[in-house]
């Protein structure tokens, strides 16, 4: 019997991730992400609320920030942009190796 490796975790989303998740990476500039990133971007972030079709309109999100790929909460003040623990992103391994699509 074979072991599970990698990314066991079922990460938690606090927000509904199927909506059109933005980020401010740049003053006044937007870019959709996905949900994975989302959560854990230190920074404006938006949602777009579409619960009535009629009233379609972006709200701030304001919820937990976590370290990227992990239920760990950031609880002091790092540096804008995604959080990753020990300031290390693991998907730099992917791209070092050729796996990572650009």
């Amino acid at each position: 019997m074979s072991e599970k490796r990698g990314n066991t975790v079922k990460l938690r989303y606090d927000f509904n991730d199927a909506r059109c998740c933005e980020i401010e990476y740049t003053p006044g500039i937007w870019a959709r992400v996905t949900g994975r990133e989302f959560r854990s971007f230190n920074g404006s972030r938006i949602i777009l609320n579409v619960d009535d079709s009629n009233n379609v309109f972006y709200e701030d999100y304001n919820g937990p920030v976590y370290l990227f790929g992990t239920n760990k909460v950031v609880k002091s003040s790092m540096s804008e942009g995604v959080q990753f623990e020990n300031g290390v992103d693991p998907r730099d391994q992917y791209r070092k190796q050729g796996k990572w699509r650009t």
